[in-house]
């Protein structure tokens, strides 16, 4: 460690990226195989031994006929992370989580994509909140893989959030002529990996995908850090 980093560290102490609790600077070795680089930095003991990561049919499910990998079960750790996320200005967890996002993608999907995608909030609410939740992740796992998350898509209409609407019928709907592809050349002919934070029906990711293969992609498939349960 540096000494930049550990008068960071004592400044700013790191926290775990699920629960916010003080961990060791160093970090602690997890078990192997327990993250893509077999430890799990940014993650305290308790959460580190409790993370409810996917297994079987949970770690790769269909989207509207899109498949999707999906980290994590959407459970209350994880839920209690990605809220703080996207509502305690925590853009930092974004690191951890995407790991696990990119992991997820890269056994499911091996050369299976050649660009990143990510479903994007309102301008107003990305000025709002400083910053998209969906396009941190894209860009961490992207950095991961050495190339660039491309911001393809655009949210040209508000909506009521998607956990506000009860039904699946009424989340198909309330995405409907929500997103675009202003430039379809940016997506004519390309495979797209399409990452979002949290995957409940399906909805606003195969609202995105199907905008993506009309403005001519190739192919879509997606990946979220958590998936609430079918």
């Amino acid at each position: 460690m540096s000494a930049g980093e550990a008068i960071l560290n004592l400044l700013f102490p790191p926290k775990c990226a699920f629960c916010g609790a003080l961990i060791d600077p160093a970090g602690e070795p997890g078990p192997a195989g327990s993250g893509p680089e077999g430890k799990d930095g940014g993650l305290c003991p308790a959460c580190r031994a409790a993370l409810p990561l996917t297994a079987g049919g949970e770690r790769l499910r269909r989207v509207d006929g899109f498949p999707c990998a999906v980290a994590l079960r959407y459970e209350d750790m994880v839920r209690r992370g990605v809220h703080a996320l996207k509502f305690q200005n925590r853009p930092q967890r974004a690191r951890v989580f995407a790991r696990y996002v990119a992991q997820a993608a890269a056994e499911q999907f091996p050369g299976g994509f050649d660009a990143v995608a990510f479903v994007p909030v309102s301008r107003w609410r990305s000025y709002w909140r400083g910053y998209d939740q969906a396009r941190l992740l894209a860009e961490e796992c992207a950095r991961l893989w050495g190339v660039k998350a491309e911001p393809v898509l655009r949210k040209v209409r508000n909506n009521p959030p998607q956990s506000s609407v009860k039904t699946p019928a009424e989340r198909r709907a309330n995405v409907l002529g929500v997103y675009a592809v202003p430039h379809p050349e940016r997506a004519a002919g390309r495979r797209f990996l399409l990452i979002d934070d949290v995957v409940t029906t399906g909805s606003t990711l195969s609202a995105c995908a199907r905008c993506l293969m009309d403005a001519g992609a190739e192919r879509v498939v997606c990946a979220a850090l958590a998936g609430a349960a079918r």
